[in-house]
C-alpha cells in the first residue's frame, strides 16, 4: 500500500518591514521552484487592558479580518498582489508569532521562511520571533535579511548626503 504524497508547503511569518517584504518575496520563489503551497501567515494578538482575559467574539472576528487584510497589503506592497503562479493560503491566527510560525511549519517537508532584522546593539543576530524560530522550528528555517539599500547605515549616509545638498 503506497502512502499519498504529501504536498510541500513554504510557511512565512508576513510583516510589512523591510526584512519581512523580502522574506515574503523569497518564499514565493521558493514556493514556486519547489512547486509547493505558499501559507502567508500573520499571528495577532489583543489583550484588553480593561478586563483582561475577555474579549468579545465580535472583536476576535475583527481583528482576524484586519489580520487578513494586512497580509494582502504585504503582497501588495512586495509584489503588486497575490501571485497567481503559485498556490497561496492566507493563515490569520490569535497568538505568538514565532508560536504561531513554529506550530503552523509542522510537516516534515515544510520549509519556514521569516525575516531577520540586522544585528542588535549586543551583536545578537535577528529579532526576537527570527530567534524564537530558529530555536524551536522541527523543520528547516530561511533567515532573510532586508535589502541593503534598507539598512540603517545606508539610509543614514544617504540622509547625510541628501543634507549637504539642502539649502
Amino acid at each position: 500500500m503506497s502512502r499519498p504524497a504529501t504536498t510541500r508547503r513554504v510557511v512565512v511569518g508576513v510583516d510589512r518591514s523591510f526584512c519581512g517584504l523580502a522574506a515574503l518575496r523569497a518564499a514565493v520563489r521558493l514556493a514556486h521552484r519547489e512547486n509547493a503551497c505558499l501559507y502567508a501567515v500573520r499571528a495577532w494578538a489583543y489583550a484588553p487592558v480593561w478586563r483582561p482575559g475577555t474579549m468579545p467574539w465580535l472583536w476576535q472576528e475583527d481583528l482576524d479580518r484586519a489580520a487578513r487584510a494586512y497580509i494582502r497589503e504585504a503582497f501588495d506592497a512586495a509584489m503588486g498582489g497575490v501571485p497567481r503562479d503559485v498556490p497561496v493560503r492566507i493563515v490569520a491566527e490569535q497568538g505568538y508569532a514565532g508560536q504561531v510560525l513554529v506550530d503552523q511549519a509542522c510537516r516534515e517537508s515544510d520549509l519556514l521562511v521569516v525575516g531577520s532584522p540586522r544585528r542588535g546593539r549586543f551583536s545578537v543576530a535577528g529579532g526576537h520571533v527570527t530567534r524564537y524560530c530558529v530555536s524551536r522550528a522541527q523543520v528547516p528555517v530561511v533567515t532573510v535579511p532586508a535589502p541593503a539599500w534598507a539598512r540603517a547605515e545606508v539610509i543614514r549616509r544617504f540622509g547625510a548626503s541628501l543634507e549637504r545638498f539642502t539649502p
